[in-house]
């Protein structure tokens, strides 16, 4: 078993992490523009035949997370395809799509983690399990590495779609909105807000 073996029912009862949905960022977030870069980006791979779970990671979401790390240049470090093992005993390892930690110049993985994003190639729902079984296992790492963190979100998403989750203690709260690429400084705003929040 990893992480993405995991159901909500299993995380449960394993360990004790409850699931349920309520709205987040009920408060206004700052829009927050794409430079010319990824609106290049995006409008090139607009183009290109996103059949798999790769490509969109590649080319969609690759790009957005991309632009968020450069403008938080010096308070965060973007990883991709890092294998993340917290807990070997009880399965929580395996790789995770994209993550963030609070040390702007890490070449190798390390504490604390505090966002995961998890791609999907078809339906996000597909995904929410396996991002909160992720976001347990960075509480867990960051914990061994003396670096606890309070607030850990994840995203799931296809690319277009993306929806968050946050762990709160002992319960995975899911997001009842979906943010869309289709409004691209609302969802590059709700992403600054988790990243570097006021």
């Amino acid at each position: 078993m990893a992480y993405k073996d995991f159901s909500f029912l299993q995380l449960e009862q394993k360990f004790g992490i409850k699931q349920s949905t309520r709205r987040f960022f009920l408060e206004n977030i700052a829009e927050v523009y794409p430079s010319a870069w990824l609106t290049q980006t995006l409008s090139i791979a607009d183009r290109l035949p996103l059949r798999s779970e790769k490509a969109k990671s590649e080319l969609l979401i690759a790009p957005v997370l991309t632009e968020l790390k450069l403008k938080n240049e010096d308070y965060i470090q973007l990883f991709s395809g890092e294998n993340l093992l917290a807990d070997r005993k009880n399965k929580l390892n395996g790789e995770i799509d994209f993550l963030f930690v609070r040390y702007p110049r890490a070449v190798e993985l390390r504490a604390p983690i505090f966002c995961i994003a998890e791609a999907k190639k078809g339906s996000i729902e597909d995904g929410r399990a396996q991002c909160a079984a992720q976001l347990y296992g960075a509480r867990i790492y960051n914990q061994k590495a003396d670096s606890p963190v309070v607030n850990l979100y994840g995203a799931v998403t296809n690319g277009i779609e993306w929806q968050f989750l946050h762990l709160e203690g002992y319960h995975i709260w899911i997001d009842e909105k979906v943010y869309t690429i289709e409004h691209l400084p609302t969802l590059l705003g709700v992403l600054q807000h988790i990243l570097m929040p006021v």
